[in-house]
């Protein structure tokens, strides 16, 4: 059935919808869709990772958490050149995962898309383990992360 754990849908998983169908009705585009937790069954908090750089330019980039309190700003900067994934795979540009865009996503609703041929998902990686446990600890010690998804990452 629909409901039943989809084996690509884990943590740290990196997946490639092509177009990603945006709940709130943005337009549909190819996007990057990383697994940071699975919540249940039903739901998953998860990044849509962006080429869209943010940083500060005074912020020097380096693979890694980017955390800066004192200005309210966090992301996970990945650079294109470091391999983070067991089987190879790095992102073809510098990508970001910002702690303020995280969101939760129903597993069922992105399945349908996939049924109903409105998009292709395609299995990139998983994380390497101390990939994943960077970012997780990069975005549950940052205020600029939700509380309760903080305390979804932490757990």
């Amino acid at each position: 059935g629909l409901m039943e754990r989809d084996s690509r849908f884990q943590e740290g998983a990196i997946l490639y919808f092509d177009p990603f169908i945006f709940p709130d009705g943005g337009n549909p585009k190819p996007k990057y869709f990383l697994v940071l937790k699975v919540l249940d069954d039903v739901c998953i908090l998860a990044s849509l990772p962006t080429s869209k750089d943010f940083v500060p330019s005074t912020i020097e980039k380096i693979h890694g958490c980017i955390d800066r309190p004192d200005i309210n700003f966090n992301c996970y900067y990945f650079d294109p050149n470091v391999v983070i994934c067991d089987n190879g795979f790095v992102f073809p540009t510098e990508t970001y995962v910002y702690g303020y865009r995280l969101q939760t996503f129903k597993l069922d609703s992105l399945l349908l898309q996939e049924i109903t041929d409105e998009t292709i998902i395609e299995e990139c990686g998983i994380l390497a383990k101390d990939e994943y446990i960077a970012i997780i600890r990069c975005l549950s010690n940052s205020p600029a992360v939700k509380r309760n998804y903080r305390k979804i990452l932490s757990a």
